[in-house]
């Protein structure tokens, strides 16, 4: 199946004309990663995104002087959004292709240069619904946390550094 047609079968493009695709594919070539390649590394400047058309890729965070898995990302998702919202940002994570891959690379210029195609607008909604639904888990986490030590002012400092240490292995923090 050609990419197009693999776009055309994601929920986020219903709808959209498959010319609009064709479009976004000449606009942003799909790239393709064999399993086991390091795609984006924890730590290193970030300036762009991936649409997964095919495959399955691992994401991870190094805590505590240990890689731990903290999701997988499938046919239809993003990975590396914040790229594009944040300038001169840092990658939160070390990602890689678990199975033969193929993504659509998105950069801020091309969100704007696609500005009119309907191909990008649904990418672009899609995009922040992503970071929405990111976010809100996120902060639940934290809640969960703040919640499980009962962290208060008054709290000793032992028990401040159990929720800080909680949160660095989250979050992936050194």
């Amino acid at each position: 199946m050609n990419t197009v047609e693999l776009l055309s079968e994601m929920f986020v493009f219903k709808g959209v004309p498959k010319k609009d695709l064709h479009a976004l594919c000449a606009m942003a070539p799909p790239v393709h990663f064999k399993p086991g390649m390091t795609i984006f590394t924890q730590g290193d400047d970030a300036d762009i995104a991936l649409l997964l058309v095919e495959g399955k890729l691992g994401v991870e965070v190094l805590s505590a002087g240990q890689h731990r898995e903290v999701g997988q990302i499938k046919h239809g998702d993003v990975v590396g959004e914040t790229a594009i919202f944040s300038r001169n940002g840092k990658r939160n994570a070390t990602v890689r292709a678990l199975q033969p891959s193929q993504c659509l690379l998105i950069n801020s210029e091309l969100l704007i240069s696609a500005a009119k195609n309907p191909a990008m607008i649904a990418l672009e909604m899609h995009l922040l619904g992503t970071l929405a639904r990111r976010i809100r888990r996120t902060n639940q986490e934290i809640s969960k946390l703040w919640r499980e030590l009962a962290v208060h002012p008054s709290t000793p400092a032992p028990k401040q550094e159990s929720f800080i240490n909680k949160l660095k292995h989250l979050f992936g923090g050194a």
